[in-house]
């Protein structure tokens, strides 16, 4: 069936890129078509952990009362460890917050059908064809749609990359990532990350008192011989204090997900003339716990832009090139100190003194931790995102 339907924009993905982007369009006006390939509500891989500056995108989409009343649970401090047994314990520069992505992105996509976007759900993209100047044809399993603009937000890997035929795609990536949700401790308000050889997991807290467990590694970690008693890779079992959390954890989640060759390049503003946000464009290594305030960072920046380009005040070159400025001044800093730490943390001898070092000079660790995320807003009169106190 084709649908000749004509949109301003379209926005491929509905995670926190790309329901946000088509949230704020709609709300200047315009007509979008928001599609995702998997049903509503759902779990995503993720380590469902909020930086502060979140709070001045929640106002902006009208979703602040919303999270704050899910009980979104509130973390002020990180711990650190390694195999070895060094450890460091700092603290967040504010509070973060633990929400999962089954209710934040389901309240986004919710959100965007409440401000008249067209949203489509269990709907896979086939292909793109087009461009600025002719317009666009998104050949969908539900049918073709037409728009003036393409923003993709399909995430870290999708078939859509291959049929795209987008650079990075090409470039085989060896990590893997693994996420499930988990009972049996009680972190309060820290969320932990904890290194072993080629790797690392990170536990923090989410609004049902659920533990998010989220560890990726290289793809050799996986063939491992399991822990007879943790039932985990051997190498997540060297960490003595990881070991100890699944010793006293039991998984709640059905199964374990899992994504394969994640890759932490640069993946490019823009294929052709399809505007790439969030994850689709680059992705921050996870240790960093920045990757879900980018994703609604990226959708801030690109909407002012794509506002100008469809109200014929800026070109197309003059788009890309802001766009491109702006996302490179907001997030290289960030991507680039995250693959510096992700490096040294996969490796013990690099872990230990990383560790050693934010233990003897600790407002050197809680610099680094600060450094790996965005700013909050300067503006005044945000109340605080969650009522309850901190464990």
């Amino acid at each position: 069936m084709t649908k000749n339907m004509n949109y301003d924009a379209i926005a491929i993905g509905a995670g926190l890129a790309g329901s946000s982007a088509a949230i704020q369009l709609a709300q200047r006006g315009y007509r979008v078509l928001l599609l995702e390939q998997s049903h509503y509500p759902m779990h995503r891989l993720c380590g469902e952990f909020l930086s502060i500056e979140v709070t001045d995108a929640f106002e902006k989409l009208g979703l602040l009362e919303q999270v704050r009343k899910i009980g979104a649970h509130p973390i002020h401090r990180a711990y650190l460890t390694t195999a070895s047994g060094a450890s460091f314990r700092g603290k967040l520069p504010s509070a973060a917050l633990g929400l999962s992505r089954y209710q934040l992105d389901l309240m986004l996509f919710q959100r965007a059908q409440a401000v008249k976007v067209d949203c489509l759900d269990s709907t896979k993209v086939l292909d793109v064809v087009g461009d600025f100047s002719s317009g666009f044809t998104v050949s969908t399993s539900k049918g073709d749609f037409k728009s003036r603009l393409v923003l993709g937000a399909f995430g870290k890997r999708s078939p859509l990359d291959r049929t795209l035929n987008r650079k990075f795609i090409r470039q085989r990536s060896p990590w893997v990532a693994y996420k499930g949700h988990y009972t049996g401790v009680d972190l309060g308000d820290v969320i932990e990350l904890h290194s072993f050889p080629n790797g690392y997991c990170g536990l923090s807290q989410i609004e049902t008192g659920e533990i998010n467990v989220c560890w990726i590694a290289h793809e050799r970690v996986t063939k491992e011989d399991l822990d007879p008693e943790l039932a985990i890779p051997h190498s997540l079992a060297q960490n003595p204090v990881l070991a100890d959390r699944f010793r006293n954890m039991q998984r709640t989640s059905p199964s374990l997900q899992g994504l394969s060759q994640i890759s932490f390049a640069l993946k490019g503003n823009f294929h052709g003339d399809i505007c790439m946000i969030g994850d689709t464009a680059g992705m921050i290594t996870p240790l960093c716990g920045d990757g879900m305030a980018m994703a609604l960072r990226s959708s801030e920046m690109a909407v002012p832009l794509v506002s100008q380009f469809l109200d014929g005040e800026i070109s197309a070159i003059a788009f890309k090139q802001k766009y491109a400025i702006s996302w490179q001044r907001e997030f290289q800093t960030r991507l680039q100190l995250g693959r510096i730490m992700h490096n040294c943390l996969i490796q013990p001898p690099l872990a230990d003194f990383g560790i050693k070092l934010c233990e003897t000079f600790p407002a050197l660790g809680n610099w680094v931790i600060g450094a790996t995320r965005g700013k909050i807003s300067a503006d005044k009169g945000l109340k605080p995102l969650v009522y309850k106190d901190a464990h």
